[in-house]
């Protein structure tokens, strides 16, 4: 029997985001294997509140579950010190010494053969799991450093683009160091595993995606308006939605609309004729269900978007950028329409807005791909073999 210490920054129910659809993707896949006995440990913030009953009871019987609160409110006074002696503010937040002394007693008595951590973010309780000799595989859902360098090269702020590649250096030097003291990495794409082999050469490395359901009925291709759904509270997300409505439409859609949900969306923004703001949305099937085709507009970014994932498992007809599709090996026009010029992009909209059979072609050719390569059967055994080879 081995034992897994599961150790998440946040908690993975409600399911609000693509992090937290990622993190019980994996958790289903060890929960799933009789020859695992695991521990789930998250921490838990203001943003992402901890409440025991939202996971599956199933679940709660099969693991033991702990929680660990961190204050990561970030303060100006913080980020000034971080930013003069050049440590990482974003990683430093995670940090606290209740957590770490309840780390501590566990891995004390509990005698884990392996930890999963699922973010860089949990590297500074590193030197616990090693003090316990508890064998340490981080997984990568990105490569960080990568988000904030993409966000700091679209920003058209002196300012912010300044600040934003200071971050993204602070973040590389971290990754680059820290994690080359760990035993294995798991990235969620290729792309991201050959990044992490050409600077990690010595460190065990494999790419297995997030797995997603795939028994979903058939879209209603009859339905033509637009939709994005995607945490607001993630900034390539907010990033994304500006510049489909400042330079894809900003004169508006003729015939249709843009409809727009997710979590930490406030009242009255994304203010503009044609886009319908619907708030945080309690149901993202429903939601995706209501709607015809999903905009996936991502400027920034790294790993992989769930949300591409899971809209092609769908069915769903999907326009994107190639930042939307990193990490995914797909084709334009086979599964998916890709464009990053903002003309082009319009074009492709009202393109399949207007064609009911390619929106169904699309559909279809994406749901097939899904099963083919991202079923929970073929991720769990990839993830399984990997743990046994560590």
């Amino acid at each position: 029997m081995l034992k897994v210490f599961h150790f998440s920054n946040k908690p993975p129910f409600p399911l609000k985001d693509g992090g937290c659809i990622a993190i019980s993707s994996i958790l289903k896949s060890l929960l799933s294997s009789p020859n695992l006995e695991v521990t789930h440990f998250t921490l838990y913030t203001h943003k992402h509140p901890f409440n025991i009953e939202s996971y599956p009871e199933s679940w709660i019987k099969r693991m033991n579950i702990l929680s660990g609160f961190v204050n990561t409110k970030t303060d100006l006074l913080g980020a000034l010190i971080h930013l003069v002696t050049n440590k990482s503010y974003n990683v430093t937040r995670f940090y606290d010494k209740k957590v770490a002394q309840k780390l501590k007693e566990e891995l004390e008595q509990g005698e884990y053969n392996i930890a999963i951590l699922e973010s860089i973010y949990l590297l500074p309780y590193l030197q616990i799991f090693k003090d316990n000799d508890v064998k340490v595989i981080v997984r990568a859902h990105n490569i960080e450093h990568q988000i904030w360098a993409g966000m700091g090269e679209n920003s058209s702020s002196t300012l912010k683009r300044w600040y934003y590649q200071k971050l993204a250096k602070q973040l590389l030097t971290f990754e680059i160091s820290e994690l080359s003291k760990v035993n294995g990495i798991i990235s969620i794409t290729e792309e991201d595993a050959k990044f992490f082999q050409q600077f990690e050469p010595e460190v065990m490395t494999t790419a297995i995606p997030t797995s997603v359901k795939t028994n979903f009925p058939e879209a209603d291709y009859s339905k033509s308006d637009f939709y994005f759904l995607g945490a607001m509270d993630w900034m390539p997300n907010q990033e994304g939605v500006q510049w489909l409505i400042n330079k894809v439409i900003p004169e508006g859609l003729t015939g249709t609309r843009l409809y727009v949900g997710g979590k930490s969306l406030k009242e009255g923004e994304f203010d503009h004729p044609s886009v319908e703001n619907c708030g945080e949305i309690k149901n993202a099937i429903d939601f995706i269900t209501a709607h015809g085709i999903c905009i996936i507009p991502m400027q920034s970014g790294s790993g992989l978007k769930i949300k591409l994932l899971e809209n092609m498992a769908m069915g769903k007809p999907i326009v994107t950028t190639t930042e939307g599709v990193r990490g995914v090996n797909i084709t334009h026009n086979k599964e998916v329409l890709i464009a990053d010029d903002p003309d082009e992009f319009r074009e492709l909209m009202y393109k399949l807005h207007l064609d009911e059979k390619l929106r169904k072609k699309l559909g279809t050719q994406s749901k097939l791909y899904i099963r083919n390569n991202y079923s929970e059967e073929k991720i769990t055994r990839r993830l399984l073999a990997f743990l046994k080879d560590i």
